[in-house]
């Protein structure tokens, strides 16, 4: 709970203090197993996450989620996570939120889950998505792997939405 409130505050720290103009997003997910070798390692999961914009890039966004929590079934256990990463938008609109164009996403992340399976782990994932305004709907594959060797890798496909809370 103390490593939570830490990173809370990093980041709300770093958006009022940066005076940079900076957007806080908000994610949810849904996950679904892509392939596993292990059927009884198929699992369902669900996320949320909030950002920050890192500084502006024409053509691209970077985000810095400092904040993922998620509950997920592995193993046919329940298992929660809190997870921290860095996330990329790329678009042909010079300004890839609220463009209403399409986006090229890729995100690197790495956590902690608690309950049978990863534990420590590492996510690296790639997808699609189209900006609405506020709202960006995306699908994205994801590739979660453990730090600890002999672990199951976990596949997923996450069906989601990011929205723009404000900047």
């Amino acid at each position: 709970m103390r490593v939570c409130k830490l990173i809370l505050l990093a980041g709300m720290g770093m958006l009022l203090s940066s005076g940079l103009p900076a957007q806080v997003l908000a994610t949810g997910t849904f996950g679904f197993p892509a392939q596993s070798s292990n059927p009884k390692f198929a699992n369902a999961t669900a996320t949320g996450k909030l950002g920050i914009s890192l500084p502006p890039v024409p053509h691209a966004l970077l985000m810095w989620n400092f904040l993922g929590v998620g509950y997920d079934r592995q193993l046919q256990q329940s298992g929660v996570s809190l997870e921290t990463g860095l996330e990329a938008w790329i678009s042909p609109a010079e300004r890839p939120v609220q463009s209403h164009s399409p986006l090229l996403l890729a995100e690197v992340a790495v956590g902690r889950r608690w309950g049978l399976g990863l534990h420590g782990y590492k996510a690296v994932g790639a997808g699609v998505g189209w900006s609405l305004g506020n709202w960006v709907p995306y699908v994205e594959y994801r590739h979660r792997s453990s730090f600890h060797a002999g672990r199951p890798v976990d596949n997923q496909i996450l069906v989601g939405v990011h929205f723009v809370l404000f900047g």
